[in-house]
């Protein structure tokens, strides 16, 4: 079997093989793209299904900043943290964003969320803006962005859909997806979508499974006095996808796959 020649080419990552050629866009996790042959299919939206502590909003965070050195514009949708714990937490894996922050859009679902549980003093200091936002529904706030023309290249990330399926009903949700997914495959953008596993019901999992162009599903083991994490794609349409579970670590760097096999 010939192995496919990969090629870095204007922020793409170029399968070719005897059949056909093909464009993956690198995810920024560099032992990810390695196991997946350069990245994922443009057009794509990817959830992430991970277990609490796996590590899935540092690898949204990452995910990000691969976007912005691949000169990608990125979009991110925040339902889970405030924005300035995101840009502190990026800095802390070492992801300097303040040379980047031209390209990195912030979209806060996290303070109207919270507005009417500040104390009174606390509310009277925030900015003019977030307290205009204070009533805006998160659900038609998600639409808006989908659906606000860009010029350039880009990826969106949504961190948490679990925000969402716990405060709307699941096919308000899936037709989100539907629509997100229709612009994607247009403009040839990609989208990462968190989730938390074991906090919906089975039949809401699936029916997110289904939603989306690709699963990768992230999972904590207890092996003796250890916590040993790993992943595997569980779909990505459009491609072959490998069988093996990944292995990683979290480190000072985030989310770092084992490029070396080995058994588990």
């Amino acid at each position: 079997m010939q192995m496919p020649e990969i090629i870095q080419a204007g922020g793409y990552m170029e399968i070719r093989n005897q059949k056909k050629d093909a464009f993956l866009i690198p995810t920024g996790i560099h032992g990810l793209d390695v196991h997946l042959g350069g990245g994922v299919p443009p057009g794509s939206t990817i959830l992430i299904l991970a277990e609490p502590g796996a590590g899935s909003s540092t690898f949204a965070q990452q995910f990000s900043y691969g976007g912005l050195k691949n000169d990608d514009h990125v979009i991110y949708f925040t339902t889970d943290q405030p924005i300035e714990e995101i840009i502190s937490e990026m800095d802390s894996f070492g992801m300097n964003t303040e040379e980047l922050i031209d390209r990195l859009e912030f979209v806060d679902a996290y303070t109207p969320r919270f507005y009417n549980l500040l104390p009174r003093g606390l509310r009277a200091e925030m900015e003019a803006k977030d307290y205009l936002k204070r009533s805006v529904d998160i659900l038609n706030l998600l639409k808006s962005t989908i659906l606000e023309e860009r010029q350039t290249k880009y990826r969106m990330v949504i961190d948490s859909m679990s925000y969402f399926l716990r405060s709307y009903e699941i096919n308000e949700i899936v037709n989100m997806i539907e629509m997100m997914s229709s612009v994607s495959k247009i403009n040839q953008s990609i989208n990462l979508l968190t989730m938390k596993s074991g906090m919906h019901e089975i039949l809401i999992e699936n029916t997110m499974k289904h939603a989306c162009d690709g699963v990768i599903e992230f999972r904590l083991n207890e092996r003796g006095s250890e916590i040993e994490r790993s992943m595997f794609i569980r779909k990505m349409r459009g491609m072959l996808i490998p069988n093996q579970i990944l292995p990683y670590k979290v480190t000072n760097k985030g989310i770092e796959p084992e490029t070396t096999k080995r058994v588990l």
